[in-house]
Protein backbone atom coordinates (compact mmCIF):
# COMPACT_ATOMS: atom_id res chain seq x y z
CA UNK A 1 0.00 0.00 0.00
CA UNK A 2 1.60 3.55 -1.24
CA UNK A 3 1.86 6.43 1.79
CA UNK A 4 -0.69 8.51 0.35
CA UNK A 5 -3.48 5.06 0.31
CA UNK A 6 -2.40 4.39 3.45
CA UNK A 7 -2.79 8.25 4.91
CA UNK A 8 -6.27 8.31 3.57
CA UNK A 9 -7.15 4.50 5.38
CA UNK A 10 -5.47 6.66 8.74
CA UNK A 11 -7.87 9.59 8.42
CA UNK A 12 -11.22 7.80 7.65
CA UNK A 13 -9.83 5.68 10.61
CA UNK A 14 -9.62 8.69 12.62
CA UNK A 15 -13.45 10.11 11.97
CA UNK A 16 -14.15 7.03 14.29
CA UNK A 17 -11.34 7.36 16.58
CA UNK A 18 -11.50 11.44 16.74
CA UNK A 19 -15.25 11.56 17.55
CA UNK A 20 -14.71 9.00 20.75
CA UNK A 21 -11.53 10.40 21.88
CA UNK A 22 -12.66 14.09 21.43
CA UNK A 23 -15.70 13.74 23.39
CA UNK A 24 -13.95 11.86 26.07
CA UNK A 25 -11.28 14.07 26.16
CA UNK A 26 -13.76 17.32 26.57
CA UNK A 27 -15.52 15.29 29.16
CA UNK A 28 -11.85 14.95 31.23
CA UNK A 29 -10.88 18.12 30.90
CA UNK A 30 -13.73 19.10 32.46
CA UNK A 31 -13.82 16.97 35.19
CA UNK A 32 -10.05 17.86 35.85
CA UNK A 33 -11.18 21.22 36.22
CA UNK A 34 -13.96 20.32 38.70
CA UNK A 35 -11.48 18.61 40.78
CA UNK A 36 -8.69 21.00 40.93
CA UNK A 37 -11.50 23.60 41.79
CA UNK A 38 -12.85 21.61 45.01
CA UNK A 39 -9.20 20.66 46.25
CA UNK A 40 -8.61 23.02 49.36
CA UNK A 41 -5.20 22.72 49.12
CA UNK A 42 -2.04 22.14 46.97
CA UNK A 43 -0.09 18.76 48.34
CA UNK A 44 3.35 19.27 47.98
CA UNK A 45 6.00 15.68 47.49
CA UNK A 46 6.03 13.28 44.99
CA UNK A 47 7.92 12.47 42.24
CA UNK A 48 6.34 13.63 38.41
CA UNK A 49 7.73 11.10 35.27
CA UNK A 50 8.12 12.85 32.00
CA UNK A 51 8.48 10.79 29.05
CA UNK A 52 10.27 12.18 26.33
CA UNK A 53 11.24 11.26 22.13
CA UNK A 54 14.84 12.83 22.95
CA UNK A 55 17.10 15.00 24.94
CA UNK A 56 19.58 17.74 24.49
CA UNK A 57 22.58 17.52 23.24
CA UNK A 58 24.33 19.98 25.24
CA UNK A 59 22.39 21.85 28.30
CA UNK A 60 24.29 25.04 27.65
CA UNK A 61 21.84 28.00 26.95
CA UNK A 62 23.35 30.18 24.46
CA UNK A 63 24.98 27.40 22.77
CA UNK A 64 21.80 25.57 21.32
CA UNK A 65 18.27 26.67 20.55
CA UNK A 66 16.78 22.72 20.78
CA UNK A 67 13.52 22.69 22.51
CA UNK A 68 14.80 19.65 24.54
CA UNK A 69 17.90 21.87 25.99
CA UNK A 70 15.49 24.79 26.60
CA UNK A 71 12.68 22.24 28.01
CA UNK A 72 15.47 20.99 30.52
CA UNK A 73 16.55 24.81 31.66
CA UNK A 74 13.42 26.45 32.15
CA UNK A 75 13.16 23.62 35.16
CA UNK A 76 16.84 25.35 36.37
CA UNK A 77 16.97 28.96 35.24
CA UNK A 78 14.73 32.08 35.19
CA UNK A 79 14.66 35.13 33.15
CA UNK A 80 14.34 38.30 34.02
CA UNK A 81 10.80 38.79 32.56
CA UNK A 82 8.12 35.85 31.78
CA UNK A 83 5.18 34.68 30.46
CA UNK A 84 2.24 34.64 32.82
CA UNK A 85 0.65 31.16 33.50
CA UNK A 86 -2.19 29.91 35.28
CA UNK A 87 -5.79 29.24 34.61
CA UNK A 88 -7.14 32.07 33.48
CA UNK A 89 -4.72 32.44 31.05
CA UNK A 90 -4.74 30.83 27.12
CA UNK A 91 -1.77 28.55 26.33
CA UNK A 92 -1.31 31.18 23.25
CA UNK A 93 -1.43 33.89 25.49
CA UNK A 94 2.15 36.46 25.91
CA UNK A 95 1.20 38.32 28.74
CA UNK A 96 4.81 39.86 30.39
CA UNK A 97 5.21 39.28 34.08
CA UNK A 98 8.31 39.67 36.30
CA UNK A 99 10.37 36.84 36.53
CA UNK A 100 14.07 37.78 38.29
CA UNK A 101 12.72 41.38 37.78
CA UNK A 102 10.46 42.44 40.25
CA UNK A 103 9.73 45.36 38.35
CA UNK A 104 10.92 48.05 35.50
CA UNK A 105 10.54 50.94 33.47
CA UNK A 106 11.22 52.33 29.88
CA UNK A 107 12.58 56.13 29.37
CA UNK A 108 10.10 58.18 27.30
CA UNK A 109 12.77 57.93 24.59
CA UNK A 110 12.10 54.38 24.51
CA UNK A 111 15.92 53.56 24.39
CA UNK A 112 16.61 52.92 28.60
CA UNK A 113 15.16 50.19 30.17
CA UNK A 114 15.62 49.93 33.96
CA UNK A 115 15.58 46.47 35.96
CA UNK A 116 15.51 46.05 39.49
CA UNK A 117 16.06 42.39 40.58
CA UNK A 118 14.16 40.49 43.28
CA UNK A 119 15.75 39.03 46.28
CA UNK A 120 16.98 35.42 44.53
CA UNK A 121 19.41 33.00 45.42
CA UNK A 122 21.67 30.53 43.57
CA UNK A 123 21.24 26.90 44.15
CA UNK A 124 23.03 25.79 46.87
CA UNK A 125 25.49 23.64 44.34
CA UNK A 126 29.43 24.09 43.89
CA UNK A 127 31.37 26.74 42.68
CA UNK A 128 28.49 29.36 43.42
CA UNK A 129 27.23 27.83 46.75
CA UNK A 130 23.77 29.57 47.22
CA UNK A 131 24.85 33.32 47.19
CA UNK A 132 22.74 35.85 46.37
CA UNK A 133 21.96 36.77 42.46
CA UNK A 134 23.20 40.46 41.75
CA UNK A 135 23.41 42.88 38.77
CA UNK A 136 26.44 41.86 37.88
CA UNK A 137 25.55 38.01 37.15
CA UNK A 138 22.64 39.45 34.43
CA UNK A 139 25.28 41.98 33.00
CA UNK A 140 27.53 38.85 32.48
CA UNK A 141 25.31 36.83 31.22
CA UNK A 142 23.97 39.35 28.59
CA UNK A 143 27.37 40.44 27.49
CA UNK A 144 27.82 36.42 26.82
CA UNK A 145 25.31 36.13 24.63
CA UNK A 146 26.28 39.19 22.89
CA UNK A 147 29.65 37.51 22.02
CA UNK A 148 28.55 34.22 20.68
CA UNK A 149 27.28 33.40 17.40
CA UNK A 150 23.35 32.25 17.12
CA UNK A 151 19.75 33.18 17.54
CA UNK A 152 20.19 34.77 21.03
CA UNK A 153 22.93 37.34 19.98
CA UNK A 154 20.08 38.63 17.59
CA UNK A 155 17.80 39.77 20.10
CA UNK A 156 20.23 41.95 21.68
CA UNK A 157 21.74 43.63 18.46
CA UNK A 158 20.18 46.83 19.06
CA UNK A 159 21.95 46.87 23.10
CA UNK A 160 24.24 49.51 23.25
CA UNK A 161 25.53 49.32 26.76
CA UNK A 162 24.36 47.40 29.49
CA UNK A 163 24.98 48.58 33.16
CA UNK A 164 25.33 47.37 37.08
CA UNK A 165 23.65 50.23 38.73
CA UNK A 166 23.83 48.70 42.33
CA UNK A 167 23.58 45.53 43.05
CA UNK A 168 20.25 44.72 42.15
CA UNK A 169 19.62 47.45 39.16
CA UNK A 170 20.40 46.28 35.48
CA UNK A 171 20.15 49.51 33.23
CA UNK A 172 19.85 48.72 29.58
CA UNK A 173 20.13 51.33 27.29
CA UNK A 174 19.46 50.38 23.15
CA UNK A 175 21.27 52.84 20.04
CA UNK A 176 17.68 53.02 18.95
CA UNK A 177 13.65 52.41 19.72
CA UNK A 178 12.63 48.93 19.59
CA UNK A 179 9.93 47.96 19.83
CA UNK A 180 9.93 44.18 20.95
CA UNK A 181 12.60 44.68 23.28
CA UNK A 182 10.40 43.38 26.28
CA UNK A 183 9.39 40.50 24.62
CA UNK A 184 12.91 39.68 23.63
CA UNK A 185 13.64 39.53 27.06
CA UNK A 186 11.40 37.38 28.06
CA UNK A 187 12.21 35.10 25.09
CA UNK A 188 12.19 31.61 26.59
CA UNK A 189 15.99 32.08 25.67
CA UNK A 190 16.92 34.11 27.29
CA UNK A 191 17.91 32.62 31.16
CA UNK A 192 20.37 34.13 33.67
CA UNK A 193 23.29 32.47 34.37
CA UNK A 194 25.61 33.03 37.42
CA UNK A 195 28.79 34.79 37.17
CA UNK A 196 30.70 31.53 37.75
CA UNK A 197 29.21 29.84 35.10
CA UNK A 198 30.52 32.56 32.41
CA UNK A 199 33.99 32.44 34.04
CA UNK A 200 34.30 29.33 32.97
CA UNK A 201 34.44 27.73 36.58
CA UNK A 202 32.00 24.86 35.86
CA UNK A 203 30.91 23.06 32.27
CA UNK A 204 27.93 24.35 31.09
CA UNK A 205 27.98 21.90 28.49
CA UNK A 206 26.82 19.28 31.33
CA UNK A 207 26.01 21.06 34.35
CA UNK A 208 22.97 23.89 35.41
CA UNK A 209 23.31 26.23 38.20
CA UNK A 210 20.08 28.27 38.18
CA UNK A 211 17.64 30.16 40.66
CA UNK A 212 14.73 28.01 39.14
CA UNK A 213 12.74 25.82 40.72
CA UNK A 214 14.22 23.30 40.39
CA UNK A 215 17.80 22.12 40.72
CA UNK A 216 19.74 19.08 37.93
CA UNK A 217 20.49 16.38 39.92
CA UNK A 218 21.86 14.26 37.39
CA UNK A 219 21.84 13.63 33.38
CA UNK A 220 22.01 10.51 31.59
CA UNK A 221 22.66 11.47 27.91
CA UNK A 222 20.09 9.88 26.03
CA UNK A 223 18.88 7.88 28.97
CA UNK A 224 17.01 9.90 31.67
CA UNK A 225 16.73 13.41 33.36
CA UNK A 226 16.40 13.75 37.24
CA UNK A 227 15.73 17.33 39.19
CA UNK A 228 15.27 17.85 42.75
CA UNK A 229 13.25 20.86 44.62
CA UNK A 230 14.86 23.83 44.96
CA UNK A 231 14.16 24.70 48.81
CA UNK A 232 15.41 28.25 48.40
CA UNK A 233 12.97 29.04 45.62
CA UNK A 234 11.51 32.88 45.31
CA UNK A 235 8.17 31.91 45.13
CA UNK A 236 7.38 30.74 48.87
CA UNK A 237 5.60 27.36 48.91
CA UNK A 238 6.79 26.65 45.54
CA UNK A 239 7.23 24.19 43.61
CA UNK A 240 4.94 21.34 45.01
CA UNK A 241 6.69 19.00 43.41
CA UNK A 242 10.12 17.31 45.11
CA UNK A 243 11.65 15.77 41.99
CA UNK A 244 10.81 16.18 37.95
CA UNK A 245 12.14 12.67 35.98
CA UNK A 246 12.04 12.85 32.17
CA UNK A 247 12.90 9.60 30.78
CA UNK A 248 13.90 9.26 26.82
CA UNK A 249 11.97 6.68 25.67
CA UNK A 250 11.90 6.65 21.28
CA UNK A 251 9.52 3.54 20.79
CA UNK A 252 5.84 4.22 20.91
CA UNK A 253 4.72 1.24 22.52
CA UNK A 254 6.98 1.13 25.13
CA UNK A 255 5.97 4.78 26.24
CA UNK A 256 2.20 3.50 25.81
CA UNK A 257 3.09 1.06 28.34
CA UNK A 258 4.97 3.06 30.45
CA UNK A 259 1.69 5.86 31.12
CA UNK A 260 -0.82 3.10 31.35
CA UNK A 261 1.16 1.27 33.94
CA UNK A 262 1.71 4.98 36.23
CA UNK A 263 5.47 4.27 36.07
CA UNK A 264 5.15 7.84 33.93
CA UNK A 265 2.73 10.47 34.58
CA UNK A 266 2.78 12.26 31.31
CA UNK A 267 4.10 12.27 27.42
CA UNK A 268 5.45 15.22 26.23
CA UNK A 269 3.44 14.01 22.68
CA UNK A 270 1.66 11.66 20.89
CA UNK A 271 0.22 10.76 17.80
CA UNK A 272 -3.63 10.85 17.31
CA UNK A 273 -3.99 7.34 16.57
CA UNK A 274 -2.70 6.29 20.04
CA UNK A 275 -5.18 8.39 22.08
CA UNK A 276 -7.76 6.20 21.89
CA UNK A 277 -5.93 3.21 22.75
CA UNK A 278 -5.01 4.85 25.95
CA UNK A 279 -8.64 5.94 26.84
CA UNK A 280 -9.69 2.29 26.52
CA UNK A 281 -7.42 0.95 29.12
CA UNK A 282 -7.07 4.60 30.69
CA UNK A 283 -10.33 5.93 30.64
CA UNK A 284 -9.60 8.98 33.03
CA UNK A 285 -6.71 9.78 31.19
CA UNK A 286 -6.57 13.57 30.54
CA UNK A 287 -6.03 14.56 27.25
CA UNK A 288 -4.18 18.03 26.82
CA UNK A 289 -5.33 19.32 22.90
CA UNK A 290 -3.52 22.66 21.60
CA UNK A 291 -2.21 24.20 18.11
CA UNK A 292 1.41 23.75 17.91
CA UNK A 293 3.11 26.70 18.26
CA UNK A 294 5.28 26.60 15.52
CA UNK A 295 4.82 24.99 12.65
CA UNK A 296 6.46 22.40 9.92
CA UNK A 297 8.66 23.93 7.19
CA UNK A 298 9.97 23.07 3.55
CA UNK A 299 13.20 24.98 3.41
CA UNK A 300 15.41 25.18 0.11
CA UNK A 301 18.80 25.85 -0.22
CA UNK A 302 18.98 29.07 -2.49
CA UNK A 303 22.77 28.69 -2.78
CA UNK A 304 22.43 25.16 -5.06
CA UNK A 305 20.27 24.93 -8.54
CA UNK A 306 17.38 25.17 -9.22
CA UNK A 307 15.82 26.47 -5.87
CA UNK A 308 17.39 29.46 -7.16
CA UNK A 309 14.62 30.23 -9.14
CA UNK A 310 11.66 31.39 -7.69
CA UNK A 311 9.37 29.82 -10.04
CA UNK A 312 10.73 26.24 -9.10
CA UNK A 313 10.00 27.07 -5.23
CA UNK A 314 6.64 28.45 -6.00
CA UNK A 315 6.39 25.34 -8.04
CA UNK A 316 7.23 23.11 -4.69
CA UNK A 317 4.82 25.45 -2.79
CA UNK A 318 1.81 24.57 -4.95
CA UNK A 319 2.14 21.19 -5.34
CA UNK A 320 1.92 20.03 -1.46
CA UNK A 321 -1.59 19.65 -0.30
CA UNK A 322 -1.22 20.80 3.04
CA UNK A 323 -4.60 20.70 4.34
CA UNK A 324 -5.32 17.20 3.65
CA UNK A 325 -1.50 16.19 5.23
CA UNK A 326 -2.42 17.99 8.49
CA UNK A 327 -5.79 16.21 9.27
CA UNK A 328 -4.72 13.07 8.10
CA UNK A 329 -1.46 12.75 9.77
CA UNK A 330 -1.58 14.92 12.85
CA UNK A 331 -5.28 14.94 13.50
CA UNK A 332 -6.13 18.56 12.39
CA UNK A 333 -4.30 21.84 12.12
CA UNK A 334 -4.36 24.79 10.08
CA UNK A 335 -2.07 26.30 6.87
CA UNK A 336 0.53 28.16 8.15
CA UNK A 337 2.02 31.28 7.19
CA UNK A 338 5.53 33.36 7.74
CA UNK A 339 4.44 34.26 11.29
CA UNK A 340 2.98 30.99 12.87
CA UNK A 341 -0.77 31.38 13.66
CA UNK A 342 -0.43 31.18 17.44
CA UNK A 343 0.70 34.61 17.63
CA UNK A 344 -3.23 35.01 16.57
CA UNK A 345 -3.17 39.14 15.19
CA UNK A 346 0.38 39.19 13.61
CA UNK A 347 -0.43 36.03 11.21
CA UNK A 348 -2.72 36.36 8.05
CA UNK A 349 -6.14 35.43 8.42
CA UNK A 350 -6.81 31.35 7.56
CA UNK A 351 -8.48 32.53 4.68
CA UNK A 352 -5.62 34.94 3.03
CA UNK A 353 -2.95 32.14 4.05
CA UNK A 354 -5.14 29.48 2.06
CA UNK A 355 -5.43 31.78 -0.50
CA UNK A 356 -1.65 32.62 -1.02
CA UNK A 357 -0.55 29.10 -0.64
CA UNK A 358 -3.00 27.07 -3.31
CA UNK A 359 -2.82 23.25 -3.65
CA UNK A 360 -2.51 23.21 -7.27
CA UNK A 361 -0.10 20.76 -8.69
CA UNK A 362 -0.68 21.19 -12.91
CA UNK A 363 0.19 24.98 -12.19
CA UNK A 364 3.02 23.71 -10.45
CA UNK A 365 4.38 21.72 -13.69
CA UNK A 366 3.75 24.76 -15.74
CA UNK A 367 5.99 26.48 -13.17
CA UNK A 368 8.39 24.11 -13.46
CA UNK A 369 8.91 24.07 -17.54
CA UNK A 370 8.75 27.26 -17.77
CA UNK A 371 12.34 27.02 -15.43
CA UNK A 372 13.50 24.74 -17.92
CA UNK A 373 12.06 20.98 -16.13
CA UNK A 374 9.77 19.96 -18.57
CA UNK A 375 10.44 16.36 -16.51
CA UNK A 376 11.21 17.44 -13.31
CA UNK A 377 14.34 16.62 -11.42
CA UNK A 378 16.16 14.90 -8.96
CA UNK A 379 16.95 16.22 -5.44
CA UNK A 380 17.67 15.22 -2.16
CA UNK A 381 15.38 16.10 0.86
CA UNK A 382 16.12 15.88 4.62
CA UNK A 383 14.49 15.36 7.07
CA UNK A 384 15.07 14.05 11.81
CA UNK A 385 13.55 11.90 13.87
CA UNK A 386 13.72 13.27 16.99
CA UNK A 387 10.34 14.98 16.77
CA UNK A 388 8.29 11.14 16.54
CA UNK A 389 6.94 9.60 13.49
CA UNK A 390 4.73 12.60 12.47
CA UNK A 391 7.18 14.70 11.34
CA UNK A 392 8.67 12.38 8.97
CA UNK A 393 5.09 11.13 7.95
CA UNK A 394 4.93 14.79 6.66
CA UNK A 395 8.33 14.95 5.04
CA UNK A 396 7.11 11.33 3.06
CA UNK A 397 3.88 12.75 2.02
CA UNK A 398 6.05 16.46 0.77
CA UNK A 399 8.22 13.37 -1.06
CA UNK A 400 4.94 12.12 -2.67
CA UNK A 401 3.44 15.46 -3.64
CA UNK A 402 6.83 16.46 -5.38
CA UNK A 403 6.74 12.98 -6.92
CA UNK A 404 3.51 14.35 -8.60
CA UNK A 405 5.37 17.08 -10.39
CA UNK A 406 8.01 15.51 -11.46
CA UNK A 407 10.25 16.00 -8.57
CA UNK A 408 12.03 12.71 -7.62
CA UNK A 409 13.13 13.42 -3.78
CA UNK A 410 15.52 11.33 -2.11
CA UNK A 411 14.53 10.73 1.35
CA UNK A 412 17.41 11.09 3.77
CA UNK A 413 16.83 10.71 7.52
CA UNK A 414 19.46 12.57 9.63
CA UNK A 415 19.80 11.96 13.66
CA UNK A 416 19.34 15.09 15.54
CA UNK A 417 22.69 16.27 16.93
CA UNK A 418 24.05 16.29 12.81
CA UNK A 419 21.05 17.79 11.76
CA UNK A 420 20.92 20.57 14.02
CA UNK A 421 24.66 21.47 14.40
CA UNK A 422 26.05 20.21 10.92
CA UNK A 423 23.72 19.95 8.20
CA UNK A 424 20.93 22.42 8.36
CA UNK A 425 22.77 25.48 9.85
CA UNK A 426 25.62 25.14 7.04
CA UNK A 427 23.49 24.51 4.62
CA UNK A 428 24.51 20.83 3.69
CA UNK A 429 21.23 20.58 1.96
CA UNK A 430 18.84 20.57 -0.83
CA UNK A 431 14.97 20.39 0.85
CA UNK A 432 14.55 20.11 4.54
CA UNK A 433 11.43 19.13 6.17
CA UNK A 434 11.07 19.84 9.91
CA UNK A 435 9.52 21.71 12.42
CA UNK A 436 10.79 25.37 13.35
CA UNK A 437 11.73 26.55 16.63
CA UNK A 438 8.44 28.29 19.05
CA UNK A 439 9.45 31.82 18.28
CA UNK A 440 8.10 34.09 20.60
CA UNK A 441 7.66 37.13 18.41
CA UNK A 442 6.42 38.40 14.86
CA UNK A 443 9.96 40.03 14.21
CA UNK A 444 11.83 36.11 14.89
CA UNK A 445 9.64 34.86 12.72
CA UNK A 446 10.60 37.46 9.99
CA UNK A 447 13.53 39.04 10.40
CA UNK A 448 15.62 36.48 12.02
CA UNK A 449 15.02 34.01 9.79
CA UNK A 450 14.63 36.05 6.22
CA UNK A 451 16.44 39.34 6.75
CA UNK A 452 20.25 39.06 5.00
CA UNK A 453 22.81 37.47 6.98
CA UNK A 454 20.51 36.99 9.90
CA UNK A 455 21.54 34.03 12.48
CA UNK A 456 18.62 31.52 11.62
CA UNK A 457 18.75 32.47 8.25
CA UNK A 458 19.92 28.94 6.82
CA UNK A 459 18.32 29.15 3.39
CA UNK A 460 20.57 31.99 1.53
CA UNK A 461 17.35 34.50 1.14
CA UNK A 462 19.26 37.59 0.34
CA UNK A 463 16.67 40.49 -0.79
CA UNK A 464 17.18 44.13 -0.22
CA UNK A 465 13.61 45.20 -0.58
CA UNK A 466 12.80 43.05 2.08
CA UNK A 467 15.90 43.74 4.42
CA UNK A 468 14.18 47.54 4.54
CA UNK A 469 10.56 46.38 5.28
CA UNK A 470 11.55 44.44 8.01
CA UNK A 471 14.14 46.83 9.48
CA UNK A 472 11.36 49.59 9.57
CA UNK A 473 8.88 47.12 11.21
CA UNK A 474 10.86 46.89 14.52
CA UNK A 475 11.26 50.14 15.04
CA UNK A 476 6.76 51.40 15.07
CA UNK A 477 5.39 52.27 18.48
CA UNK A 478 2.00 51.86 17.01
CA UNK A 479 0.69 48.70 17.41
CA UNK A 480 -1.68 48.55 14.34
CA UNK A 481 0.85 50.24 12.35
CA UNK A 482 3.35 47.90 12.94
CA UNK A 483 0.57 45.04 12.73
CA UNK A 484 -0.39 46.08 8.72
CA UNK A 485 2.99 46.10 8.21
CA UNK A 486 4.03 42.56 9.13
CA UNK A 487 0.91 41.45 7.52
CA UNK A 488 2.55 43.28 4.38
CA UNK A 489 5.70 41.84 5.10
CA UNK A 490 4.16 38.17 4.98
CA UNK A 491 2.25 38.38 1.78
CA UNK A 492 5.26 40.51 0.29
CA UNK A 493 7.49 36.50 1.23
CA UNK A 494 4.71 34.38 -0.04
CA UNK A 495 4.65 35.83 -3.27
CA UNK A 496 8.15 37.08 -3.83
CA UNK A 497 10.71 35.10 -1.69
CA UNK A 498 8.84 31.54 -0.98
CA UNK A 499 11.30 30.48 1.04
CA UNK A 500 11.13 28.50 3.59
CA UNK A 501 7.37 27.53 2.91
CA UNK A 502 5.54 27.44 5.70
CA UNK A 503 2.89 24.20 5.58
CA UNK A 504 1.17 23.22 8.29
CA UNK A 505 0.76 23.87 12.09
CA UNK A 506 -0.87 21.06 13.85
CA UNK A 507 -2.87 20.26 16.95
CA UNK A 508 -0.73 18.45 19.70
CA UNK A 509 -1.63 15.94 21.62
CA UNK A 510 -0.32 15.58 25.31
CA UNK A 511 -1.91 12.50 28.20
CA UNK A 512 -1.35 13.40 31.47
CA UNK A 513 -2.58 11.23 34.40
CA UNK A 514 -5.83 13.28 36.49
CA UNK A 515 -4.20 13.50 39.67
CA UNK A 516 -1.52 15.90 38.08
CA UNK A 517 -3.25 18.95 39.33
CA UNK A 518 -2.77 22.67 38.21
CA UNK A 519 -1.24 21.80 35.00
CA UNK A 520 -1.47 25.16 32.71
CA UNK A 521 1.70 25.22 30.29
CA UNK A 522 2.42 27.84 28.04
CA UNK A 523 3.38 28.20 24.46
CA UNK A 524 6.99 28.40 24.81
CA UNK A 525 10.40 26.64 25.76
CA UNK A 526 11.10 26.22 29.12
CA UNK A 527 8.28 24.22 31.38
CA UNK A 528 7.57 27.33 32.83
CA UNK A 529 4.14 26.25 34.30
CA UNK A 530 5.98 23.37 36.24
CA UNK A 531 6.46 25.60 39.35
CA UNK A 532 2.66 25.59 39.99
CA UNK A 533 1.99 21.74 39.63
CA UNK A 534 1.15 19.11 42.09
CA UNK A 535 0.35 15.50 42.27
CA UNK A 536 -2.80 14.09 43.98
CA UNK A 537 -1.68 10.22 44.31
CA UNK A 538 -3.59 8.27 46.82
Amino acid sequence: MSFRKWAMFVCLLFVVIGLSACDQKTAKDKNQATTEDEASEPKPGGTYTIITAADPDVLDPHRSSSIYTHGYLGLVYNKLLTYETGPDVDYEDYNLVGDLAEDWEVSDDGKVYTFHLREAYWHDIEPVNGRQLVASDVVATMERIMKLPGHQASLLQEVESIEAKDEQTVVFTLQKPLTPFLNFIANHFMWILPQEAVDGEFDLTTMAIGTGPFMLEEWNDNVSATFLKNPKFFEEGKPYIDKIEYLVITDVGAQIAAFRTEKADSISQISPEEIDNILKSNPETVIGEVLLPTQTQVAMNMEREPFKDIRVRQAISMAIDRQNAVERIFGGGEVSSPVNPHLKGWSLSKEEREELQPFDQEKAKQLLAEAGFPDGFDTTLMATNAYGEQPIRMAQWVVEDLRSIGINAEMEVAEYATFYTEKYPNMEYDIIVTYQTFFQEADEWLRTQLRTGSPRNWFGVSDPDLDKMLDEQREMLDEDERMTAVHDIQRYILTDVINPIPLVSNYVFSPRHPYVKNYHPHASYGNIHMKDVWLDKE
